[in-house]
Parts: structure tokens; sequence; C-alpha cells
């Protein structure tokens, strides 16, 4: 009992770690989003759309992919998909280095735990079953709504990532996996993502 004990307080400092890592976008007063809010929204997304969604989903399997599906980063630090866009052998050196993460704490965690949250983490890189496909097109809803957030919507910043102009392509661009869910109202969130985004950005058109 005690080892288990100990093995769960080592995992709970690694989800410290996943406090602190930094994502690209921004927070309405500047601050750099963490993984660790995103996951917490993205958590929220399911609680709020899932009344709307005609096709049956385990809920939750849903949540538990949510809070599994960036723990990894705690390891690894975040990667943007506009970096991984600009030096494409940073997306395979991410996802070997992610699994080495998540191999790490299933070794760290008791059997019965530590294979569990693997296995919930390999489902959503899979993204062969329905929650896993829902939970990514979700956190690509959050993660372009949360872009637009900056100062009420200074998306300027936006050309100052890496590879500036593929991020802005990466929020205001139709997203594959949404359209393979055939869910209207998530793909009424993503039109209304991008229509935000393209309203902020015709506020700066010396920028856009």
């Amino acid at each position: 009992m005690q080892n288990k004990v100990a093995q769960i307080f080592e995992f709970m400092k690694i989800l410290d770690k996943v406090c602190l890592v930094k994502r690209a976008t921004l927070l309405s007063d500047g601050t750099p989003e963490t993984d660790s809010s995103h996951i917490f929204k993205l958590a929220f997304w399911i609680m709020l759309v899932y009344p709307y969604l005609k096709h049956q989903y385990n809920y939750t399997r849903l949540l538990e992919l949510a809070l599994v599906h960036d723990i990894a980063e705690a390891e690894t630090g975040d990667c943007p998909k506009s970096v991984q866009y600009a030096h494409p052998e940073m997306k395979q050196l991410k996802k070997e280095q992610e699994l080495a993460a998540m191999q790490k704490y299933r070794d760290i965690l008791p059997p019965e735990i530590g294979n569990r949250i693997f296995d919930l983490w390999q489902e959503y890189e899979d993204k062969q079953t329905p929650e896993a496909k829902l939970v990514t097109a979700l956190d690509k809803v959050d993660a372009n709504l949360q872009a637009n957030f900056h100062k009420d919507g200074d998306v300027r910043y936006w050309l100052d990532c890496e590879d500036g102009e593929r991020y802005r392509q990466i929020n205001t661009e139709k997203k594959a996996v949404v359209a393979i869910l055939d869910e209207e109202f998530v793909e009424e969130l993503e039109k209304g993502t991008i229509a935000v985004s393209e309203e902020n950005m015709r506020r700066w058109p010396d920028k856009f």
C-alpha cells in the first residue's frame, strides 16, 4: 500500500510539470497558455458539446482522453504545429520522445493505473476510435479559439511565432478530423472559430 502511495506521489510531480509547460497561444492578459489550462478547457469543451452530438460516445472515456492527451509534454515540452510544419523532422522526433515519456510514466505507476493511462494516450495518438477523433477535433477548436483571446482579439502576435504565416493558416483553415466526425455541432464550432480569427485579422490590415 505504501509503495502505491509513493508511486502516485511521484506521478503527481509529473503533473506539476505539466502545469508549467507553456504553449504558443496567449491568454487574455498576454501570458502564455499552459498545457494544464488547455487540458482544463478541453474537458469543459466535452461537457458543453456532448448534449448536441448526434453520434454516441463514451462520456467518461472522452474526459479521460482529454486528461492524458498532452501529459507527455511534461518531459518533452510543447512543439507547436507551425514549428512541426517548418521543421518536418520535429514531428517524428516529437512522437518518439512522447512515446518514451509515456512509457516512463507507465512504469512509475502501479501497473493497473500506469497501463490504463498509457493505453488511453495511445488511443488518442492512434485517432481510430470515435472518442479519440472527437477529442482531437475539440482540441483543435480550442487551440484556434484560444489564439484569439489575447487582449480581446489582438492577434498580431501570431506573426511573431516561429513560421508565423503557417500559424495564421492553422487558425483559419478547416480541419480534416472535423469533417470526418460528421458532427454538425462541431462543424459549427469550427466555422465560428474561423470567423472570429478572420474578423480579428481584419482589425490589423497592415499586418494581415
